[in-house]
């Protein structure tokens, strides 16, 4: 029987990912976390890109609503998630190591799902959030009520900081 060799990741010629995609944590109606998934088909237990403040908003969010859990960051940058064994009869500790771009693989500890297809309800916020990540490589700006056009263009500069400010061809 052949073997079918697996398709390459979706990349630029340095291994860059080539587009952002919206996450959350499956069933929690957390983020969006705007990453870079790392190959063309991702499972929900898939690792993916962050930047720094994106990592740190997933373990903040997760540390909240699982007291089994703590991070920190070092002063090198490396994140170090750890869980008590209240959650894990022997313990763990992961430790995640900033690639040369700042950015963070982070999966394999929870699922995974697409942001905005979980059916789980958002805020105004989240959305506008998502739409200005979703919209990174547009030159216009949507407009929105007072107080939602910051989500939205905080959306777009966390989709450019991970993308490295790459325009997907």
């Amino acid at each position: 029987m052949p073997t079918i060799p697996p398709t390459p990741p979706a990349t630029h010629a340095d291994g860059t990912p080539l587009s952002i995609q919206l996450f959350t944590i499956a069933g929690t109606g957390l983020g969006p976390y705007v990453g870079l998934p790392v190959t063309r088909l991702w499972q929900d237990d898939s690792s993916h890109l962050f930047t720094r403040e994106t990592a740190a908003q997933v373990a903040a969010d997760v540390a909240r609503d699982d007291l089994c859990m703590s991070y920190a960051f070092s002063a090198d940058g490396t994140l170090t998630l750890q869980w008590t064994e209240e959650y894990d009869a022997l313990g763990r500790v992961v430790v995640v190591v900033p690639d040369v771009h700042g950015r963070y693989l982070v999966g394999g500890m929870w699922p995974w799902a697409v942001w905005g297809e979980d059916g789980v309800p958002h805020t105004a916020g989240q959305a506008a959030y998502a739409l200005g990540a979703a919209e990174y490589r547009q030159s216009v700006t949507t407009s929105f009520p007072d107080g939602l056009i910051e989500l939205y263009d905080q959306g777009r500069e966390e989709a450019h900081r991970v993308t490295l400010r790459r325009e997907q061809p």
